[in-house]
């Protein structure tokens, strides 16, 4: 796969890019040099089973369980914040959004 000019065009659009035009051949040089990166996965072996040998050994291994520990108290948890109001943890507001919006009513 050789990505030209046109495929350039398609994949900025779809990625909402705008491409000045002094920085096209630099682009088109960098994605033909990964998608020359990814062909040389086709001249892997990956028919033979040192894969699935390797991903028996990690299965084998042993590790520790999954369980919760040294739990905070919801109280411990905001004394310890940066900034609390009440039963809540402050945050930075995210720039662009100025009140909060019911996620469940998308009108």
């Amino acid at each position: 796969m050789i990505i030209d000019n046109d495929l350039l065009d398609k994949l900025a659009y779809l990625c909402r890019l705008e491409l000045p035009p002094h920085e096209r051949d630099t682009m088109l040089h960098d994605l033909n040099a990964m998608v020359d990166w990814v062909k040389q996965l086709d001249e892997l072996d990956v028919d033979n089973n040192i894969v699935l040998e390797a991903s028996a050994k990690l299965e084998s291994t042993s590790l520790r369980p999954d369980v919760a520990s040294n739990l905070l108290s919801h109280e411990q948890a905001l004394t310890l914040a940066p900034s609390s109001d009440s039963n809540y943890f402050r945050v930075p507001a995210v720039k662009g959004i100025t009140a909060h919006t019911d996620l469940a009513d998308p009108s």
